[in-house]
């Protein structure tokens, strides 16, 4: 059994059911705690998932915003390919406690996860 989990989240955060549905099993694996690891990367649109400003109630859709909070309070990792979100937003802030990284990092957190399910 694989005991590291990576939820990649690739789509934007509205308008489509992946971001919300990669959020949501990055956070019953963390709650379960089946994995030793369980960690998010958000690359390309998915990136927009880490903004901190952020109003789903607009567009009635529920936030994964809240999800991600969840994840870090228990003490999992949410990482950020920063050259991805500036390119699509600039310089807007992003939810405490997600780290930002390059795409080198990027490669080396996927190759240290076991398990790794994109969305």
């Amino acid at each position: 059994m694989a005991e590291s989990m990576l939820v990649l989240i690739t789509r934007p955060p509205y308008g489509l059911e992946e971001a919300f549905a990669g959020a949501r099993l990055a956070l019953g694996g963390k709650v379960s705690g089946v994995m030793d690891e369980t960690s998010v990367l958000l690359i390309g649109d998915g990136t927009l998932n880490a903004l901190e400003a952020q109003n789903p109630a607009a567009v009635a859709m529920p936030s994964n915003l809240e999800a991600l909070q969840d994840i870090l309070d228990l003490d999992g990792q949410v990482f950020c390919v920063e050259p991805d979100l500036r390119e699509r937003v600039g310089d807007m802030k992003v939810l405490d406690g997600i780290k930002m990284i390059s795409w080198d990092e990027a490669r080396e957190i996927v190759n240290a996860h076991q398990l790794v399910t994109t969305f």
